[in-house]
């Protein structure tokens, strides 16, 4: 094997470390040696190396891995004259510069994680569509009628509609199989409003999730779901100091599917009512896929055990501290 000696030594261990490598490596720098060398030899300069070994001195050794890495085999003497992978540090400072205290901040990752994924797994449901499907096998440049949020995001409230708590619908979306088996998606679809979804009547969670299932792609239109036009207005003068605020319950109220959001009107108005159904029509359901029910069931059930989520008081403050 090619190893690499690297000598840190000061005062008189410079003179003995030098002897020593001398005998066994060429040197290649003025404190470097380098050399192809057997086990049993690396063991002898190890040996020599600690039987003259000071204070003063510090020796490393790498060994080549791969054309392009090395890795450390040993460090003799003083190893604060190297890092942890035998690098010699050039510059130091007293500056904060790794702040880990910020990570130790960071007590709602898990739960985040969980949200997100929930989220994620639910967003693309609505892309099973006839109209869906047909439309990427066929193609297409017309815009869809509904996008596949807003389908994702009515089917979310049919499968948690008679859920009241965040542990009814997660502990629902666990034996999802089991629902599907007596009732008939398709059948609740075509009987709902599709041009509403009452988010404020959904648990905290489920609101939560709710709200990033449906504004993955683009937030809904600010001056119709936020801000009325005036207050937009006075927002912009540059002089202006006021923070408007919303109630929160105002924000999650009753969303409609916005022109040029997540409606196309121009779709609407082009396509026959045979498209138009198709788009609210499902021949194979992602949800009844067994593998996907396996992934839904796994996040639900660390959401359940997740200790951030104390489904009465502690799911409130996160959906209140969201902006």
């Amino acid at each position: 094997m090619i190893v690499t000696f690297v000598s840190q030594c000061e005062k008189k261990s410079l003179k003995r470390t030098r002897r020593i490598l001398d005998s066994f490596a060429n040197r290649i720098g003025d404190n470097v040696w380098q050399t192809a060398i057997t086990e049993d030899g690396l063991q002898t300069v190890k040996q020599l190396l600690r039987k003259s070994a000071t204070k003063s001195t510090a020796v490393s050794c790498h060994r080549n891995k791969t054309r392009q890495l090395t890795e450390l085999v040993w460090i003799v003497g003083n190893k604060r004259r190297f890092n942890e992978v035998g690098v010699v540090p050039v510059n130091r400072t007293k500056r904060n510069i790794l702040h880990s205290e910020w990570e130790n901040e960071w007590s709602y990752a898990s739960s985040i994680q969980i949200i997100a994924t929930l989220a994620a797994l639910l967003h693309d449901i609505g892309k099973s569509t006839v109209g869906f499907q047909k439309k990427l096998l066929v193609g297409s440049k017309q815009g869809d009628s509904y996008r596949h949020e807003w389908i994702s995001l009515k089917l979310f409230e049919l499968m948690i509609g008679d859920c009241s708590t965040d542990e009814a619908w997660l502990d629902h979306l666990m034996n999802l199989n089991e629902w599907l088996e007596n009732n008939n998606i398709e059948n609740l679809l075509s009987n709902a409003n599709k041009d509403v979804v009452n988010i404020k009547a959904m648990p905290p969670l489920a609101q939560w999730v709710a709200w990033l299932i449906v504004t993955h792609h683009r937030l809904p239109p600010i001056k119709k779901v936020f801000y009325p036009y005036k207050d937009i207005q006075r927002l912009q003068l540059p002089q202006n100091t006021l923070e408007i605020k919303r109630d929160l319950n105002q924000f999650y109220g009753k969303i409609e599917p916005f022109d040029y959001w997540v409606k196309n009107p121009k779709s609407l108005e082009q396509m026959t009512k045979a498209q138009l159904k198709d788009f609210w029509q499902f021949e194979h359901l992602v949800i009844d896929s067994p593998a996907w029910q396996k992934n839904i069931k796994r996040w639900s059930k660390k959401a359940l055990n997740d200790p951030n989520f104390n489904l009465n008081r502690r799911i409130a403050q996160l959906v209140r501290a969201l902006p």
